[in-house]
């Protein structure tokens, strides 16, 4: 994929990892399309993009959760430019806390934003890519799609399945030219996930990071990609399995000892 002119629309481009993202594809002369709840926050991402050498940035309030808002937004890209190069999903919601003590709408607030959200966009963008036999979609999925974590229940439900998805939904697409793949943040920096705990468990990672390997992954799609050292947890998953859940769900009952229920703002 040539990312100079490219058109990538960006999902939770407004803080953390969307943020990055959309820098990092603006340094290589992508026109973006970025989309989240706050307008304002996205208004100054789009400026440091252009900064950065995007010739072209458009923004647009977008809440995935939504989905008449999520086709409304690919339509309005498409009236724009009249193609769509690059999808990445990436905006999300969380909450930790006990599962019994979480509020029924902040279930539903998880699902539709982190699951029913990467559906809504997608099925807007295929038929365009299909026409053309070509495009990326990048999935933003989550470390907790290999081994949940306790006290993020349903968040890592979300992201298992955004993972399934995707990887059936290559399958289904293999041989039009459209490739899907997913990527596995850890624990990133500067973003608001842990923002409500005294301190993230585990080692962080710039979002920096993570937006390069996004647009690495557009660049020469592959099927999975993940910010090292994650292949090492995962490979070491069938051996320390409930250690690995008891070590995690410890470290985060010690870092948030009042541990009942926080939310996380979305994109």
């Amino acid at each position: 994929m040539r990312l100079k002119g490219a058109v990538v629309l960006i999902t939770g481009a407004s803080s953390g990892i969307g943020a990055a993202t959309a820098v990092a594809f603006a340094k290589r002369g992508a026109k973006l399309e970025l989309g989240a709840r706050r307008v304002d926050r996205l208004e100054a991402v789009a400026e440091r993009c252009r900064k950065a050498g995007s010739p072209e940035v458009n923004v647009r309030r977008l809440d995935v959760s939504q989905s008449a808002d999520a086709r409304a937004f690919v339509a309005a890209a498409l009236r724009t430019h009249e193609r769509l190069d690059v999808l990445v999903n990436n905006a999300g919601a969380g909450w930790m806390g006990r599962l019994h003590q979480m509020p029924e709408d902040r279930v539903d607030e998880l699902i539709a934003t982190n699951l029913k959200g990467v559906i809504a966009t997608t099925q807007a963008t295929l038929p365009w890519m299909l026409e053309r036999r070509r495009g990326v979609i990048i999935n933003v999925a989550s470390i907790v799609a290999f081994r949940a974590s306790p006290y993020s229940a349903v968040y890592s439900a979300t992201k298992h399945a955004v993972a399934g998805l995707s990887h059936a939904l290559r399958g289904e697409l293999s041989g039009t030219g459209v490739k899907v793949c997913v990527v596995y943040p850890g624990v990133t920096a500067g973003t608001e996930f842990f923002a409500a705990t005294e301190r993230p468990v585990g080692p962080q990672y710039p979002a920096s990071w993570v937006a390069n390997l996004i647009v690495r992954t557009a660049q020469f799609p592959r099927r999975d990609a993940m910010v090292a050292p994650i292949r090492a947890v995962h490979l070491a998953e069938p051996v320390l399995g409930g250690l690995m859940d008891h070590a995690i769900g410890e470290a985060r009952r010690l870092a948030s000892p009042q541990l009942g229920g926080t939310g996380v703002p979305r994109s």
